[in-house]
């Protein structure tokens, strides 16, 4: 990785309206809603990301915008046709290789929880358009990669997957601010 590049890139980015500063922007009201609004004994992210993925009132009312926004089943089919060539996985800065998201495919507070079942799903994929756990974990993990990882505001990947990414949290904090 070459970081001064990567530095240039951040720059050059900085300079207007981006989805990569939408996205971060459209995060931090996500999790601070979760943390300091709906889930107020959450005693960091990932208990809120957990507690998220089993709201079955959430989920319903945000698949419920896919009837009325046709533009937002259309990105998340964007996203998961994407993770179907290559599947998304933890990038540290440190580390070139992609880690699997241990968190993908499970609902729990604790990982020794998971089902078989979920333990042998596919991971770092959108599995349909009703995959709610997946979708949750598909915000987190792409905050955690532009934060801890090695996103390039001019890889087409990247942009593609943090685009998508803003289109489809942004309905959700809509619905969370709403309620």
């Amino acid at each position: 990785m070459n970081y001064d590049e990567l530095i240039k890139n951040w720059h050059t980015k900085a300079s207007g309206e981006d989805y990569f500063s939408k996205f971060v922007f459209e995060y931090l009201a996500f999790i601070a809603f979760l943390k300091k609004r709906k889930f107020t004994d959450s005693h960091d992210d990932r208990h809120a990301i957990q507690q998220l993925k089993r709201d079955g009132t959430v989920r319903d009312r945000y698949f419920e915008k896919f009837e009325i926004a046709p533009e937002l089943q259309k990105a998340w089919i964007i996203v998961q046709a994407e993770l179907n060539k290559i599947r998304l996985g933890n990038a540290s800065g440190n580390n070139r290789e992609v880690e699997e998201i241990k968190w993908w495919n499970c609902p729990h507070d604790n990982l020794n929880q998971q089902t078989p079942e979920e333990r042998g799903k596919v991971k770092g994929v959108i599995h349909n358009l009703s995959d709610w756990e997946n979708m949750v974990e598909f915000w987190y993990s792409i905050r955690n990669n532009l934060f801890h990882g090695s996103k390039d505001p001019l890889n087409e990947r990247d942009q593609l997957l943090v685009e998508n990414g803003y289109k489809t949290l942004r309905p959700l904090v809509e619905i969370l601010l709403s309620s």
